[in-house]
């Protein structure tokens, strides 16, 4: 006797049933509308005074961006109708071109919340910032990483002078960043009471030499830009995914290391960490290629011992590529960290660099003020 065939539409049919029911026995019925939050911000000045007329927005942790609105009489403005997200709130006010109050905050938001946030602003000119730090190393297996650079930008209206400035690397110890003795500067050395050991919280300090005050052996005008290499040399002659570096407008340079490369004709950033308060630097400025604090510092404060004043910090950039870590950094300075964006996140010998969304843009937020470039862009 034969044996009756199945069609092959029963068993598809029998499978489909079967996932049905599996997800249909798994699902709950949501309690909460989706798309149902609140946030009701209020936009404060230095002197915790409403700002009226600040122009606010949401940025979702996708980043997606919700309509501009402007704060009313109270200094407040109120978004409906929020997905559940983390968001970044950004507040601004423009003053003139050059300009302008800014501020930011993140807040996380689940559906059906209500809640009220306040973001400070400060009043933000369009002077010297860092725009552009390049850490991440070329693509390649040999652990290359030489290339590194920080570029540096004037979006002011007059040209300001880099006599005498400070590039310091800070991001080695856990306390670093900090102002953790609350004397008004970041901390070179910090004694922990509780269990008696000191903690260095500088890796690096390279100063230009020349007086912070009224040196005018390096100028750099309004719109312009220069690039600070480790080494001002062309890396792609060594690796071929590199860059070329020869064009650099500085290097940094340490004499206590005999191995460093040095181009006479390009100024130097010198290693000011001799051994006077510990163990000098005895390497060349390097950058971590997974996550640093990066501080640009004017110089008036070198004493580096006690520590550098912050209000001689004139832009600090806090960078990772683990978007769930600790922030470090003095939020006086940076309240975010760069090098994670909701479509991508920096990665070590990946040949990507982060940078400012627009040069001069600050928000003393590097989440919100910087993306990442599929490959450096140095000088421009």
């Amino acid at each position: 006797m034969s044996k009756k065939k199945i069609p092959i539409s029963f068993w598809f049919a029998l499978i489909l049933i079967s996932v049905f029911l599996m997800f249909d026995c798994g699902l709950k019925k949501p309690t909460k509308l989706e798309g149902t939050g609140i946030l009701i911000v209020t936009v404060v000045d230095d002197f915790n005074e409403p700002v009226v007329g600040a122009e606010v927005q949401c940025i979702s942790h996708l980043g997606e961006k919700g309509r501009i609105q402007i704060t009313d009489s109270s200094g407040a403005t109120q978004f409906d109708s929020l997905a559940s997200s983390e968001y970044v709130v950004s507040a601004r006010k423009t003053l003139d071109e050059n300009i302008g109050y800014i501020g930011s905050e993140k807040v996380i938001i689940s559906a059906g919340d209500k809640l009220s946030l306040t973001v400070m602003m400060r009043l933000n000119t369009a002077g010297l910032k860092i725009n552009e730090i390049y850490y991440a190393g070329p693509v390649n297996n040999e652990f290359y990483f030489y290339d590194q650079f920080i570029e540096l930008y004037n979006g002011g209206i007059d040209t300001v002078y880099l006599d005498g400035t400070i590039i310091i690397r800070g991001g080695g110890y856990a306390l670093a960043g900090k102002d953790n003795d609350n004397d008004g500067a970041l901390d070179y050395f910090y004694f922990d009471e509780s269990d008696g050991t000191e903690h260095r919280c500088f890796v690096y300090a390279f100063q230009l030499p020349g007086d912070p005050i009224n040196g005018r052996e390096h100028p750099l005008a309004p719109g312009e830009y220069a690039v600070i290499a480790g080494d001002a040399i062309d890396h792609s002659s060594i690796i071929p995914t590199s860059i070329d570096l020869s064009n650099a407008n500085y290097e940094f340079y340490n004499p206590y290391y005999f191995r460093d490369p040095n181009d006479p004709d390009i100024p130097d950033y010198v290693n000011i960490i001799t051994g006077e308060c510990g163990p000098e630097t005895t390497v060349d400025f390097m950058m971590n290629v997974s996550g640093d604090i990066i501080l640009l510092a004017s110089g008036v404060d070198s004493d580096y011992c006690d520590g550098i004043d912050i209000d001689t910090i004139i832009d600090g950039v806090e960078y990772t590529s683990n978007k769930d870590a600790i922030l470090r950094l003095d939020d006086r300075i940076d309240k975010g960290s760069a090098g994670v964006m909701p479509d991508k996140s920096m990665r070590k010998y990946s040949g990507m660099s982060i940078q400012r969304i627009r040069p001069g843009f600050d928000t003393n937020n590097s989440t919100v003020d910087f993306i990442i470039l599929d490959r450096p862009t140095p000088g421009y």
